[in-house]
């Protein structure tokens, strides 16, 4: 399990994940709870101009937008995420953007959002803080001063003190979603099988997830230009108790742009 794919992330994001992890991103009970807690740490104004990178199906913006955020833009790597997010949004009347490109580099003018998003675990991808920096200096870039970010993230003590090497679930009536977990000092691997009743072997990958201390994500977000941070809120968004895997329960990171 040590030798892993290091851009996992190009190619995980698919039809597969919207049935491995149905239970959390395809739960409306669960994406309306996250949005409440979005809002009562960011008080939101329905004229900002919101950025959800690395927004997948975009799940968290067309909650926003029923709720009347008239100008949300998903942004993500996920060319099948995207188009089952712009028919999800096209169902229900949401007038949503959606974009593809890489966290790293948006292609995306300077100074345009007031609020950018990063929910679901989506930030700490890579095992050098230097390459999750990039992220983090591109959505400095494309805030505007006095702009917000907030960060969705593993919550590390969670993690290390609830420690599962194994977990499985049913996922629906045909698909089982096997992962072995090692933890590493900087993050934790997770090896996970999607094994088909009917079909067999689905998918055999392992992914990384770094596990930020606050004071370490606190320091990174300084370097990035950041100020007034808060690293002390958590998250738990899932209606039912079970085991969630990473998305369990979670560490909110708010911070401004000067």
């Amino acid at each position: 399990m040590e030798d892993y794919d290091r851009i996992w992330w190009q190619h995980v994001f698919d039809e597969t994940y919207l049935i491995t992890d149905a239970r959390s991103v395809c739960c409306p009970e669960t994406t309306a709870a996250e949005v409440d807690m979005v809002l009562a740490t960011l008080e939101l104004s329905p004229d900002d101009r919101i950025l959800d990178l690395c927004g997948g199906q975009g799940r968290h913006s067309i909650e926003l937008s029923r709720r009347g955020f008239g100008h949300v833009t998903v942004l993500d790597y996920s060319e099948v995420l995207l188009r089952v997010g712009a028919e999800d949004a096209a169902k229900v009347g949401c007038s949503i953007q959606f974009c593809r490109a890489d966290a790293c580099d948006v292609g995306l003018t300077d100074s345009i959002f007031d609020v950018v998003l990063v929910m679901g675990n989506s930030f700490g991808y890579f095992e050098k803080d230097s390459q999750n920096q990039k992220i983090l200096l591109e959505i400095y870039r494309v805030l505007r001063p006095g702009g917000r970010v907030l960060l969705d993230l593993v919550h590390s003590d969670y993690v290390q003190e609830q420690f599962k090497p194994t977990s499985w679930h049913e996922a629906n009536e045909d698909v089982v979603v096997c992962r072995q977990r090692k933890l590493r000092d900087e993050g934790i691997l997770v090896r996970e099988m999607v094994l088909s009743k009917r079909r067999g072997l689905v998918r055999d990958v392992t992914y990384f997830a770094r596990l930020f201390q606050g004071s370490e994500l606190e320091a990174l977000l300084v370097d990035s230009g950041f100020h007034q941070i808060d690293c002390g809120i958590t998250m738990v968004s899932h209606p039912k108790v079970d085991d969630y895997g990473l998305l369990t329960k979670r560490m909110l990171v708010s911070a401004q742009k000067p």
